[in-house]
């Protein structure tokens, strides 16, 4: 996006959610996006933590606070409080466990009692890369994710597969709402204004 000097652009602050049993990959894909690593060492999420990644689009910077949550059931509680505020979710299942995709419903019903109405939300079938130990087929995932009014993606952390898509995807529809409601992200108090600086010569695309 070109900005000339001295103009102002909108910096909107997008708060995502990830959600889905433990282990199925939460913490590998934000890794994979906002850092672009991947390792097989990751902890267990405890609680709930968060990275950040900024995407211009259109004519605003779109800041991202993508949300990791622990998948335990012992956390559920202390998860619904993130609900609150949300504009984007992901609801993750593992490709290779038949629960993680069976449990969607139950945070289906978590999400429609505790998130806002207009979250953007989206269906993520993980692992893809393993292909030898799938058990969840791609039209059981889009028959799911149809059945809820939401996009279907699938990914792998591990080899980068669908990851950018899903995020860039939460991002321009949060611009659409945004375009058609400018009150859309108010609910969070965190937009602010700032002032563009002059282009440079090399810029560092925000999917790297």
């Amino acid at each position: 996006m070109n900005v000339s000097n001295g103009e102002f652009r909108r910096k909107e602050v997008c708060k995502v959610l990830t959600l889905g049993n433990s282990s199925v990959g939460k913490t590998s894909i934000i890794m994979r996006f906002t850092e672009n690593m991947f390792s097989y060492k990751f902890m267990t999420t405890i609680g709930v933590n968060f990275k950040e990644k900024e995407i211009a689009i259109g004519n605003r910077l779109i800041f991202l606070q993508v949300w990791d949550t622990a998948g335990q059931e012992r956390f559920r509680n202390l998860q619904r409080n993130y609900y609150k505020g949300a504009h984007g979710i992901l609801l993750v299942y593992d490709v290779t466990s038949l629960e993680s995709f069976n449990n969607i419903s139950k945070w289906i019903e978590d999400i429609e009692e505790n998130a806002p109405q207009n979250t953007v939300k989206v269906l993520v079938g993980n692992k893809v890369d393993m292909i030898n130990h799938r058990v969840v087929d791609e039209e059981s995932g889009r028959s799911l994710a149809a059945k809820y009014s939401m996009k279907y993606f699938e990914t792998s952390a591990k080899d980068q597969t669908g990851v950018v898509e899903v995020f860039d995807y939460i991002a321009k529809k949060v611009y659409s709402l945004l375009s058609i409601s400018p009150s859309y992200l108010n609910h969070t108090p965190n937009s602010i204004m700032l002032k563009a600086k002059a282009p440079k010569k090399e810029k560092r695309s925000w999917c790297s």
